[in-house]
């Protein structure tokens, strides 16, 4: 059973989805519990989380802040359907932890269920306000942002009345017509304190950042601030850190300077005012983990200024006027020390572009940045503590950074224990793409994943993976293999390609869809493969050859005519 979902595409979440609702309920009927189905599906989409806000992906792992954040900002801004009772919220709960602790699988890093449902019990009747009066909620949500955003603790209630009386005479501002936004669910203000960390921090760069010291020594060396230190000693603040921020923060008034364009004037041509695009420059190199040409980050800071869809073109005129702009804030931004250029190898094509990445006092500075806008990244430490699972669907996403990641897991954990705990998951997973990222990697330590197979090797339910490896991997002779073991596991193999959207012309070529006389659509449904409906799907869908759609659409058919007959 698969149990995080941070890299997951929607497709997969309403898949799994379906799963754990059937599972909770026929969990819940054994156990006479009262389960309310949309309630649980409600909290599941919850757990699932957006990109910014609501649960962070990892649907055994709860938190107090969790619950907060289900109650008091997902579910009051979830419109379109009658809002649910504030006693099937907590049943629902109670429902997916019960099935969680009862299989062994609830992450002991979770506060007690008896915590969590006490404070779901505790939240109902500020839940019930907010679905009574959303607009009120709206409003005190940004307000209560705005308090943290300005110093104030919000849990203290004289310093919640100085607030008031602030915003009342006047003295701290309040756009009025961005409040009235608000209220109506038009404008989203500041993100809420409650609105949960969403799954960012686990689908970006876990970055390992600089100390104080290391930071105060890699600004002071940058050629900008050495160049004021020098020039105007009394312009620049004492402590390094401020130094670097006013630095920064001239960096896109002087690029609009150049440009001989004021504020507004830069708004209208980019959509973003200079300080923000010189800031979406630099978080864009953090999320994206590798080194950009100007090019892409041209399209980047176009989709966020709106002038563009993502995977859309600017025209001639623009795409000029954004690559002039961009190159100028990478300048500034390589003087200050955040970023260095690379150009292409002297073989490389003519057309080749130099492309940027961030120095370690870059990566510190975007984290800054982000963390500032609401994103919970987490940090290479932290992801070094996480369990099996966290790091094999980040390696599993493709990137190179989720790889590495995992070759220094392991090698912090040893290569004996991080097997196992390996291919722990790919027992219990029901996800093709972590069982192959296990195979993959369990390969490349083979004499460390060897035990931990042959202890399975007759295991009901993973004995046909556990042999398979080990005949891979030279330690069985084929003669030791069951008649499926290797069918099965290629079927996997190739669920899992197309699942990551890995399978190209060159791999339709090297794939014969008949392997010794035999459709693979026929093996499937003989093997009763758990892939077989997505793998016919897909095939039927996706296949150039008009006849080997035909094929697996026709064997879908069957297949779905003989689940019905069986159901």
């Amino acid at each position: 059973m698969r149990l995080v979902f941070t890299n997951a595409d929607p497709d997969t979440f309403d898949e799994y989805r379906g799963r754990f609702v059937r599972r909770v309920l026929d969990h819940g009927r054994e156990q006479d519990l009262r389960v309310p189905r949309r309630a649980l599906e409600e909290l599941l989409d919850f757990k699932y989380g957006g990109l910014n806000e609501g649960g962070d992906g990892l649907l055994a792992r709860w938190h107090v802040a969790d619950v907060a954040a289900l109650m008091l900002h997902w579910l009051p801004n979830r419109g379109g359907r009658p809002p649910l009772q504030a006693a099937d919220v907590r049943a629902a709960l109670d429902a997916w932890l019960r099935f969680l602790d009862d299989r062994g699988l609830l992450d002991e890093r979770s506060d007690s269920p008896e915590e969590l449902l006490a404070v779901a019990a505790s939240l109902a009747d500020p839940y019930r306000e907010a679905i009574a009066n959303p607009a009120e909620h709206r409003v005190g949500a940004y307000l209560h942002r705005l308090m943290d955003d300005l110093g104030y603790d919000v849990d203290d209630p004289e310093q919640v009345a100085e607030f008031e009386d602030r915003v009342a005479d006047g003295e701290i501002p309040v756009d009025e017509e961005l409040l009235a936004a608000v209220a109506e669910g038009e404008a989203v203000g500041l993100k809420p304190l409650v609105a949960g960390p969403g799954r960012a921090g686990y689908t970006w760069q876990a970055p390992r950042l600089l100390s104080d010291s290391e930071m105060d020594a890699a600004i002071e060396a940058a050629p900008t601030i050495a160049r004021l230190r020098a020039q105007a000693p009394d312009e620049l603040p004492k402590d390094s850190a401020e130094a670097w921020g006013v630095a920064f923060a001239a960096v896109g008034d002087a690029v609009a300077e150049t440009m001989d364009l004021d504020e507004d004037s830069f708004v209208d041509a980019f959509g973003l005012d200079p300080d923000e695009f010189a800031v979406a420059i630099l978080t864009s190199l953090f999320i994206e983990d590798t080194a950009l040409p100007v090019s892409l980050l041209v399209e980047t800071v176009a989709v966020l200024g709106e002038w563009i869809d993502l995977g859309g073109a600017l025209p001639d005129a623009e795409q000029a006027r954004f690559t002039t702009a961009v190159g100028l804030v990478l300048g500034e931004l390589e003087k200050l020390g955040a970023v260095e250029r690379e150009e292409p190898d002297a073989d490389a094509d003519p057309l080749d572009e130099p492309v940027y990445r961030l120095t370690p006092l870059g990566t510190t500075e975007a984290f800054g940045e982000l963390s500032y806008e609401g994103y919970l990244i987490r940090e290479f430490d932290e992801l070094m503590a996480e369990d099996a699972e966290v790091l094999l669907e980040r390696a599993a996403a493709g990137k190179t950074f989720g790889e590495t990641d995992l070759d220094a897991w392991i090698s912090a954990r040893g290569a004996g224990t991080a097997m196992r705990e390996l291919v722990a998951v790919a027992r219990r997973t029901d996800d093709c793409t972590h069982r192959a990222a296990v195979r993959a990697v369990t390969a490349e330590h083979a004499p460390a994943a060897r035990p931990a197979y042959e202890e399975l090797r007759d295991d009901p339910g993973f004995g046909t993976q556990a042999r398979s490896w080990l005949f891979d991997a030279g330690f069985l002779k084929e003669s030791d293999l069951q008649s499926g073991d290797l069918p099965w596991v290629m079927l996997d193999s190739i669920a899992a390609l197309a699942r990551m959207d890995l399978l190209g012309s060159e791999q339709w070529e090297e794939m014969p869809v008949r392997a010794g006389g035999a459709s693979l659509f026929d093996m499937a449904l003989s093997l009763r493969h758990p892939e077989t409906r997505f793998l016919l799907t897909w095939f039927g869908d996706n296949h150039p050859d008009p006849k080997v759609r035909k094929e697996a659409r026709t064997t879908l058919h069957r297949f779905t005519s003989d689940a019905t007959r069986r159901s």
